[in-house]
């Protein structure tokens, strides 16, 4: 089965997704590879030239600007098309309800709708009128060692995001500022790179954090940087399902997050992680204090983290979750 994944310009969460697709199904017989496309008519018929091409069987949207050009474009090559919902429509309300027409167009060239969260498969049904027979739940799910890896014993604090507005990184750096008074030796990581990139190194310069926090732009060994923290935050102000938030879980790095989207379904308060509301780096610094401080309460938290992974957020899952779908769709 040869499959070809549709994005638009994507790193974050959904390349990482792409990633393990693309490499985890080859051992199912299933061949993958990545287009990157933007919304243009040159795009749109250079990949159904490609389709054709390259023989594809099935063409995996993701995120809504893949998801415009793959389907269409597949339709034109008469090639099955699925699309992934990764988050919600992140665009100013005009151009949303634009979107939502489009979407309407596409639904008969849409073989399957996959949602990485239930929040997601009930959005689609409800905000982009998805039939509910048509679109299933399909949760991230990343890869753990065999064993919960030992604490960060030093007062390091870090979060994994792309650096845009929804993923609150400003609101990181107000709680570090919070927390650096009383705790004079703590630092804190920000891995990830986007085009608020250049202002939150300004704010945190502004903020007097130019010793405190260390931007490390987008990184590969994403696992090492997590080994680095003793306390995760995803201090988001939209989200999916948060795939950093599992990856900091798997690595049994105490969370903190915004109960946003999906991520409740991820973190249940005081139980795998803290939750708190959108925006309050209040609450984010009294929670990071707390973790630092009751090492026996943070151990229960990532350890009940660690377990929920293995439970219910595998790559294996999600990787034969995938596979069934694909063959459910060819075999329609």
């Amino acid at each position: 089965m040869r499959v070809l994944h549709v994005s638009g310009p994507a790193r974050g969460g959904i390349a990482r997704h792409i990633e393990q697709l693309c490499g985890g199904l080859s051992p199912a017989g299933v061949e993958g590879r990545l287009v990157s496309v933007v919304v243009s008519p040159a795009s749109l018929l250079s990949l159904a030239r490609e389709i054709r091409r390259g023989r594809w069987d099935l063409v995996h949207c993701h995120g809504f600007q893949g998801g415009a050009v793959g389907r269409t474009a597949a339709a034109l090559a008469g090639v099955p098309a699925i699309l992934t919902i990764h988050n919600t429509l992140q665009i100013s309300a005009p151009a949303r309800l634009g979107a939502k027409v489009t979407e309407k167009w596409l639904a008969g060239r849409t073989a399957r709708w996959v949602a990485v969260s239930a929040y997601l498969r009930n959005y689609a049904r409800q905000e982009l009128g998805v039939p509910p027979e048509k679109v299933e739940t399909i949760l991230n799910g990343v890869d753990f060692p065999p064993e919960i890896p030992p604490r960060q014993e030093r007062p390091v604090l870090g979060t994994v995001a792309r650096l845009i507005p929804a993923k609150g990184v400003d609101v990181f750096l107000r709680a570090v500022q919070l927390l650096r008074p009383e705790i004079p030796e703590l630092k804190a990581l920000v891995v990830g790179e986007g085009p608020e990139g250049a202002r939150l190194r300004t704010m945190s310069r502004d903020l007097g954090l130019e010793n405190i926090v260390e931007f490390l732009g987008y990184r590969e060994d994403v696992a090492e940087q997590l080994g680095r923290m003793a306390v995760f935050v995803l201090p988001t102000r939209s989200e999916g399902l948060g795939i950093s938030v599992l990856e900091a879980m798997a690595r049994g790095v105490p969370v903190i997050a915004s109960a946003v989207g999906g991520v409740p379904e991820l973190v249940r308060h005081q139980v795998t992680g803290l939750l708190v509301r959108p925006g309050e780096y209040g609450a984010i610094a009294r929670g990071a204090r707390r973790l630092l401080a009751d090492r026996e309460g943070a151990e229960t938290l990532r350890k009940n983290a660690y377990r929920e992974v293995a439970a219910n957020f595998s790559a294996r899952a999600m990787l034969e979750q995938t596979a069934a779908t694909y063959r459910r769709v060819l075999h329609a």
